[in-house]
């Protein structure tokens, strides 16, 4: 089962679906300890039982093996992920990210880092991380792919393309939302990728 340590990264249910969506997933849920919520655990539940037969290659296919390989290694023992309980508990649409408020609201001091993509959530969370003067890092779920490159866990053209690939399965277009998905990774895969990866590149 997992722990309720509190973690240096904090991430919702959308990062965990992405990351554990890459083909560095492997390498990446044993190389990092990260924290979520348990809002975001029952989101993925969700998505597991909501979706008992998804078709081939479709997107409620895409959200159940993410969500499946995430629950699964949040109740592995020795697993360096832990799954804190936010209280009271968040309902709705974006319960996910309440939770994540919620949680910095009361225990800032102990992350580092949050992983989130949506844009107003980001914002949200910015703002509650400046008033209460934390220094914590908001970033896109591709930060958790740089954190293995800068570990030399693993290479360049490794991290480039599983970043792009992210991108492009979850689906993420328009210059705000790349841009995002970039933030606070100080790596040019420009000169590693072909011209057809331009639109998941970060804007020059």
């Amino acid at each position: 089962m997992a722990s309720e340590a509190r973690y240096p990264i904090l991430a919702d249910t959308s990062s965990l679906i992405a990351v554990a969506n890459t083909a560095q997933w492997g390498q990446l849920k044993d190389a990092i300890h990260l924290t979520t919520t348990n809002v975001c655990k029952h989101e993925l539940q969700k998505h597991v039982n909501s979706n008992k037969h998804p078709p081939d290659g479709s997107r409620e296919q895409y959200l159940k093996r993410g969500s499946q390989r995430v629950l699964e290694h949040l109740d592995v023992d020795s697993s360096p992920w832990s799954c804190v309980t936010v209280v009271p508990r968040p309902h709705g649409p974006d319960a996910g990210e309440q939770s994540l408020k919620q949680e910095l609201s009361e225990h800032g001091s102990a992350y580092q880092i949050v992983s989130i993509l949506d844009s107003a959530a980001r914002r949200s969370i910015r703002r509650l991380i400046d008033n209460n003067g934390y220094d914590i890092d908001v970033v896109g779920p591709p930060y958790l792919l740089y954190i293995l490159l800068d570990n030399d866990l693993i290479d360049k053209p490794e991290f480039c393309e599983a970043t792009v690939g992210m991108i492009q399965m979850e689906g993420w277009t328009g210059y705000e939302v790349v841009k995002n998905a970039w933030t606070s990774i100080p790596v040019d895969c420009s000169e590693i990728l072909d011209d057809e990866y331009d639109d998941a590149l970060p804007p020059n």
